[in-house]
């Protein structure tokens, strides 16, 4: 055996037997070999097969499952997760008129829908820094739940400071003569041109509160899009955005102003 071989075998023994475990498990998953939705083999099975002890298998599943890669269910066992092909959504229709959220649906062939919870709260330091406020001011914040022909397939948090939209007939998202209209119109209904949207997008872990209603398991990964509508240098709102990251690719068109030497 070279030099070479030996190393890296000295290092895989090195590695611990839960580690060893998931690599193997992953690669069956991955090759097909394990087919989506079929049931993983039981944790004695996996000892006996293995030649490992209980807590090191339980803690390769704990891994693939952190991964995305199976799920438990209650009282019947581990599966292998079936996983969906990501759609596209294509982030930069906040031009259209009416909802993005419906223009972007409609445009991958599926019907949108979505609930909303509004209620008057008020900014906390975090939230007052993105929306350029001081701490304590007065914001109407709007819980969604965005479904594609009835599944879920996003949340959204957001938030406009009541020094903007109070007193209006658009303060209330989804009440009112342009409920449901979006950001963008319903601003310009009272007279503020949003001139550019801003989005920071990372990947998390899924939190408790959010993987129930998004529909994955607990150990997924989710983007999470922190979006502002500006008009000019004033924030006029902000939101958190969740969205399963198996389940969409997030895709971005930028325009390229033409060059000059």
């Amino acid at each position: 055996m070279r030099k070479r071989e030996i190393g890296a075998l000295v290092r895989e023994l090195g590695r611990p037997a839960y580690l060893r475990l998931a690599d193997v498990l992953r690669a069956e998953i991955v090759s097909g070999d394990r087919a989506p939705g079929s049931r993983m083999p039981s944790i004695a099975d996996l000892c006996r097969d293995h030649g490992v002890s209980e807590q090191p298998v339980r803690q390769a599943l704990r891994v693939l499952t952190a991964e995305g890669l199976v799920e438990g269910r209650p009282g019947s066992g581990t599966y292998v997760r079936v996983r969906p092909v990501p759609a596209r959504m294509a982030r930069g229709r906040y031009h259209a008129a009416g909802s993005p959220f419906a223009a972007e649906s409609r445009a991958r062939g599926v019907e949108p829908s979505w609930s909303c919870d509004s209620q008057k709260t008020y900014a906390t330091a975090a939230l007052a820094l993105r929306l350029g406020i001081p701490e304590g001011d007065p914001v109407m914040q709007s819980q969604y739940v965005f479904r594609a022909d009835g599944e879920p397939t996003q949340l959204s948090t957001s938030w406009e400071p009541m020094a903007v939209t109070g007193g209006t007939a658009v303060v209330l998202p989804e009440n009112g003569p342009l409920a449901g209209s979006g950001v963008v119109a319903r601003m310009s209904a009272i007279g503020i041109a949003v001139t550019r949207v801003t989005e920071d997008v990372s990947a998390r872990p899924v939190l408790e509160i959010e993987a129930e209603p998004l529909g994955i398991p607990l150990g997924s990964t989710v983007l999470a899009i922190e979006r502002s509508h500006w008009a000019g240098e004033l924030a006029v709102e902000t939101a958190d955005i969740v969205l399963a990251a198996d389940r969409f690719r997030l895709s971005y068109e930028i325009d390229i102003p033409p060059f000059r030497a």
